[in-house]
C-alpha cells in the first residue's frame, strides 16, 4: 500500500506542476503587454536621432517611442500621414515610397522603448527637413497628431520608413 501511495503522490505532484507549468506560460502571453494601456500622445516623448547607414549610398534615421516618466503601455502598427516640415511648419513635400510592414506591437516602460526606421538615399536631391510630423497608431482610428524635431541632417528625395518595431542590436 505505501508503494501505491507513493505513486500516487508523484503523479499529483507531477500533475500541479504541469498544470502551474501551463498556468505560468498563459500568463506571460496573456501579461503586461497586453494588460497595458494603448499609448497615446502624452504617455510618449518622442525623439528622431541619426544612425549609421548599412551602406554609403543610403542614410538611415531613427524615431525613438520612448515612455514618459512614470508612463507604460502599448504601441504597434504604422504611423500615419507622414510629413517632413521646414522650420515655418509647411510640408517639404519629401516623396515616400515602401510597403506594408508586418504588425508588430511593443510594450514601452522604463528603459525599453519602440523604434521606426527611416532610410533614404545619400545622393541626388537633398531636404533638410526641421520637423516630422505624425499621427500615433491608434486602436480603429488616428492617433495623437504629433511634431518632433528632426536632427540637422537631411533626407533624399525618397523616403521610406517602416512600421513600429523593437529596436534593433
Amino acid at each position: 500500500m505505501s508503494r501505491f501511495r507513493t505513486i500516487a503522490t508523484a503523479a499529483a505532484l507531477t500533475a500541479t506542476a504541469a498544470v502551474a507549468v501551463v498556468a505560468a506560460s498563459a500568463a506571460q502571453a496573456s501579461g503586461p503587454a497586453t494588460a497595458a494601456p494603448w499609448c497615446t500622445g502624452d504617455d510618449l516623448a518622442i525623439r528622431v536621432d541619426d544612425m549609421r547607414s548599412p551602406t554609403a549610398a543610403d542614410k538611415g534615421h531613427v524615431i525613438k517611442f520612448v515612455a514618459a516618466e512614470g508612463a507604460s503601455c502599448r504601441i504597434g502598427g504604422t504611423v500615419s500621414n507622414l510629413r517632413f516640415l521646414d522650420q515655418q511648419g509647411n510640408d517639404i513635400n519629401a516623396s515616400q515610397t515602401g510597403g506594408q510592414p508586418p504588425y508588430t506591437e511593443k510594450l514601452i516602460s522604463g528603459d525599453s522603448f519602440a523604434a521606426m526606421y527611416v532610410a533614404s538615399k545619400s545622393q541626388g536631391p537633398q531636404f533638410y527637413p526641421a520637423f516630422v510630423r505624425f499621427n500615433l497608431p491608434g486602436q480603429g482610428k488616428l492617433g495623437a497628431l504629433v511634431t518632433v524635431a528632426w536632427p540637422a541632417s537631411g533626407i533624399g528625395e525618397w523616403v521610406r520608413s517602416g512600421g513600429i518595431t523593437e529596436p534593433v542590436g
